[in-house]
């Protein structure tokens, strides 16, 4: 049953577009934060896991809260995840300078991506000190939506679509998005990259089984931090290929990222969004052991 959330909404960023970000419970200004992202579509408190992981972390002396940026909701297609890179900024500039002495980000599904692009900007924004993936998938290999291309429209012929037009509405149909989806969007999700370099303006395909090993070691290049990534062992976004191995793609990223953490793990026949109440505890126990080592 659907419960009251008590907390504190937060303006992080006044002038428009504003970024705001909620946090759990009561106000604590000078404890260590975990900033969660959300995913494509998600709103404040969609991702149903989240009470039980504000008090997990609230448990062991860390802040929670949740960003609440310009994509949030149906507005996705029409931004990039250099504009929610932008807002994140907003956020842990806000909250460090209200005291936070430790910010951790937290990112499910594009939130992951969101923390990438987040960090190949990081020159203008403030340090933080570990980030944890939860869920990193690729759009581009879902088996829906391979399977959607099947029967789709092919892409209108002559010269390329303005990146500001938006694609057919069976196309953002697809993935839910009412409010529409610009050509960039859609070729930054679902187009595969033809360089090993990493530009989150161009491409936020960080995550596909597929990337070549110098395109994954450059997307964690300018991660400095500790990374926790945790992926689900029955997550639907996997091609059957690496859900056959999901230890396989681990192995890439870890590969790939040299401060990915020992705890890094999969959820054995957890959903992509840990549906099931046990795996969502074996998630906050994995995090909360993340933070004790930072």
């Amino acid at each position: 049953m659907a419960c009251p959330q008590p907390g504190v909404l937060h303006t992080c960023r006044a002038t428009w577009p504003t970024a705001t970000a909620f946090e759990f419970g009561v106000s604590k200004p000078t404890a260590p934060l975990v900033l969660f992202v959300g995913g494509t579509g998600g709103t404040l408190m969609s991702t149903a896991y989240l009470p039980r992981l504000a008090r997990g972390v609230e448990a062991h002396g860390w802040a929670f809260a949740q960003v609440n940026m310009v994509s949030t909701g149906g507005g996705w297609g029409g931004v990039s995840v250099v504009q929610d890179a932008v807002d994140i900024a907003a956020a842990t500039a806000y909250f460090k300078k209200r005291g936070a002495p430790k910010i951790v980000l937290l990112g499910l599904s594009t939130g992951g991506q969101d923390i990438i692009a987040y960090h190949h900007t990081l020159k203008q924004y403030t340090e933080v000190d570990g980030a944890v993936l939860q869920g990193p998938v690729s759009d581009r290999e879902f088996p829906d939506f391979q399977k959607f291309l099947e029967t789709a429209a092919a892409e209108p012929s002559g010269p390329p679509p303005d990146p500001r037009e938006f694609v057919p509405r069976a196309w953002s149909d697809f993935w839910g998005c009412r409010g529409g989806i610009s050509y960039g969007r859609w070729k930054s999700m679902v187009g595969k990259p033809t360089s090993d370099e990493v530009n989150p303006a161009v491409s936020e395909d960080f995550f596909s089984s597929d990337l070549s090993d110098a395109r994954l070691r450059n997307v964690f290049a300018p991660v400095k931090c500790p990374v926790l990534v945790v992926l689900s062992g029955n997550d639907p976004s996997y091609p059957p290929h690496v859900k056959a191995d999901i230890p396989a793609l681990l192995e890439r990223f870890r590969q790939a990222a040299p401060t990915l953490s020992p705890l890094s793990t999969i959820i054995d026949g957890a959903s992509h969004t840990l549906r099931d109440p046990n795996h969502v505890g074996q998630f906050v126990e994995r995090v909360v052991e993340f933070l004790a080592t930072l």
